[in-house]
């Protein structure tokens, strides 16, 4: 007997087919696709943080149509390198790499950022929202609140690969299973020795040698000359460079800062006429990649690429590049930023000496305790010794000019607590200015690095008056300063809300900045410099301040053997004060400054102010008489013996700073 079929019965798939089909797709070579067209089907910018959010277009920035296409799966380049200035979409070229991985070419990748809460923010605000746009990845990673998924912020896991976000500043977040693509992002910012391994970049590097595929992606904008993995790295490979056709004559040339105008047009090198920007997006259109060397195309792209080539609409226009290369020739502050993230290129003078003997030839005519003119903010560094307090006294005033008011080295034993009121009553006292009007201490740091508790207790009833408890930080990526983390508990483990906060203080940051402005002090005129020191410093003053030279293998300040150093690091300590919120001289405008004037400097004709008064308007028979050697004060008194050694101190305690 047959049973007739229900005229409803759905007809089963056959298992052999199915379990066919997907070894088929399993084993079958997605079609080749460049990562720009890919980009070009499939990418979509987010609302969140895109100028232009909906479907990406390559021709908005051609220019990194060639730069994608090497990380192609066809493409034979192993390494590809981007010298950049910000806005011209380098780490948009990771993120659409990554993408393509993903959804097309997938295999084990890694992320690195300078430190590790970047890696986080990265994959948090950049990764996770086009993830969540574009079904083509959304369908390959699961989110990571899911238990089954396997992904959490670091790490994203999707058939056939994975890509972990990694620091850095983390050597455990570095060391992990063998990579076959590597995205490495700001490399300039990695520090030079990680955990006494090496340097991050190299280490990195090191997780893809089992792969002879692999793929290495270094975006990166510049920073010190000579101490810049960058540079290096760029100068490494075939050294591109995208020249545009002028408008006027066809002349081909790469564009260069000397040639825009001060009212934002760019001189033709061939022609000389003067270009209009709104002829940009054709020059971008028809520009082409150059390479110096050519013989090294095949396995290593470098490409360099500055703001002036920035697409129209999605960076800054030349007229505002002029506008701020201008400021930077009047604020010599901001010639630093100006040529790594405007010009993208490394910045001469970090790494190069300033001498002790010429920082003291630029000694002014007045003395220390004494407050000339323009010094209207006053700061204070500490640098706690084992036998002594090292106490910097800075004046600060517009563009962020400073004078040394004194540097003193007082008697005294940290760990006695009575010893501390030596240091408050010299602080406490007021300095009169040019004016009469007497200056009281705005803010100060005190270094906690070798008698962490002591410097707590002591500062802890001070933060009030503005002390704050600092702590070095050799992170070459650092912020001068930034914010202040809690450090008391109660007995329930719980933070104390007005317990002492602890600042960390970006020394590396701090010196570099300071360096290069004694460096460009030297071309300056006496009134124009950005640090004056008084005629009473004494040589040891100078051979501290300039007892550090900068480590290009390790990126970070490191003192010279045997020498002391504590003028350069109270220096730094007050600088940071100076930047702290309660005083914030960086973010000072002009009507800022100008009410500070007329209350600390109420006029010129003062009878207080005569011994300041310049010598050409009072004429050479009242002008004050130079500072001669006698007249200097007597020079602090020989240290004492070191006090009893705290037992709770490390071995190796003196070694530190």
């Amino acid at each position: 007997m047959t049973l007739d079929a229900h005229p409803h019965d759905v007809a089963l798939a056959d298992g052999a087919d199915i379990a066919t089909a997907s070894w088929s797709r399993g084993w079958t070579k997605p079609d080749p696709i460049t990562v720009s067209a890919w980009a070009d089907t499939y990418r979509v910018l987010p609302r969140e943080g895109a100028a232009e959010p909906g479907k990406w277009r390559t021709d908005r920035a051609p220019y990194l149509r060639e730069i994608m296409d090497c990380l192609s799966a066809e493409s034979t380049v192993r390494r590809i390198t981007i010298r950049k200035s910000t806005q011209v979409g380098g780490t948009e070229v990771g993120i659409n790499w990554l993408a393509y991985i993903v959804e097309h070419n997938p295999g084990p990748t890694m992320y690195v950022l300078p430190t590790l809460d970047m890696a986080r923010k990265f994959s948090e605000h950049r990764f996770a929202p086009i993830v969540e746009l574009m079904p083509c990845l959304r369908e390959r990673i699961g989110p990571a609140t899911s238990r089954t998924s396997g992904n959490t912020l670091l790490s994203k896991k999707f058939p056939a690969g994975m890509i972990i976000f990694s620091g850095a500043n983390s050597g455990n977040s570095l060391a992990t299973m063998p990579i076959k693509n590597l995205v490495l992002d700001e490399s300039s910012k990695y520090p030079g020795d990680l955990d006494d391994q090496g340097s991050a970049e190299e280490q990195a590097i090191r997780r893809t040698s089992t792969f002879t595929r692999r793929k290495i992606l270094d975006i990166s904008s510049p920073t010190v000359k000579d101490a810049c993995a960058i540079d290096r790295n760029y100068e490494a490979g075939d050294q591109s460079q995208l020249w545009l056709t002028c408008p006027h004559c066809g002349e081909r040339q790469v564009l260069h800062i000397d040639q825009i105008t001060d009212d934002g047009h760019y001189l033709c090198t061939g022609c000389g006429q003067l270009i209009a920007e709104h002829h940009k997006s054709a020059m971008l259109a028809a520009g082409q990649w150059i390479a110096r060397h050519p013989e090294r195309s095949a396995l290593h792209r470098s490409f360099a690429v500055w703001a002036a080539y920035a697409p129209i609409g999605l960076g800054y226009t030349w007229q505002e590049i002029a506008d701020m290369r201008a400021a930077a020739r009047k604020d010599p502050a901001l010639l630093t930023t100006f040529t790594n993230t405007i010009l993208g290129e490394s910045y001469e003078g970090a790494s190069q000496k300033v001498e002790a003997s010429e920082l003291s030839q630029r000694a002014g005519k007045w003395v220390r305790r004494s407050i000339p003119r323009g010094a209207l903010i006053l700061t204070a560094g500490v640098d706690v010794q084992v036998n002594r307090f090292a106490v910097q006294l800075v004046a600060w005033g517009r563009n962020e000019q400073a004078w040394i008011i004194d540097y003193v080295e007082l008697p005294a034993d940290p760990t006695r607590i009575e010893d501390w009121g030596i240091l408050w009553d010299y602080l406490a006292q007021p300095i009169d200015n040019a004016c009469s009007v007497p200056l009281r201490i705005a803010a100060g740091c005190v270094d906690s690095g070798n008698w962490t508790q002591e410097v707590y207790t002591a500062v802890r009833p001070m933060q009030a008056q503005g002390y704050m408890a600092i702590k070095g930080s050799k992170d070459a990526a650092r912020p001068i300063i930034g914010r202040a983390s809690k450090q008391d508990a109660d007995k329930r483990g719980r933070t104390v809300r007005k317990g002492i906060n602890l600042w960390l203080i970006g020394v590396n940051t701090a010196k570099t900045t300071l360096m290069q402005r004694l460096l460009g002090d030297a071309d300056r005129a006496e009134e124009s410099r950005l640090i004056h020191f008084p005629a009473d410093l004494g040589d040891d003053y100078y051979a501290m301040l300039t007892a550090e030279r900068f480590d290009l293998t390790a990126k970070r300040w490191v003192k010279k053997s045997g020498a002391r150093n504590e003028s350069l690091d109270t220096l730094v300590y007050a600088y940071a004060a100076a930047l702290s919120p309660q005083v914030r001289i960086h973010l000072k405008r002009d009507a800022d400054w100008a009410t500070l004037e007329a209350k600390l400097e109420p006029g010129t004709d003062d009878l207080f102010v005569a011994r300041f008064i310049d010598e050409k308007k009072t004429g050479p028979e009242k002008a004050r008489a130079p500072v001669e050697a006698a007249d200097l004060p007597v020079p602090p008194p020989t240290m004492p013996a070191a006090p009893r050694a705290n037992p709770f101190a490390s071995a190796d305690w003196m070694t530190r700073r």
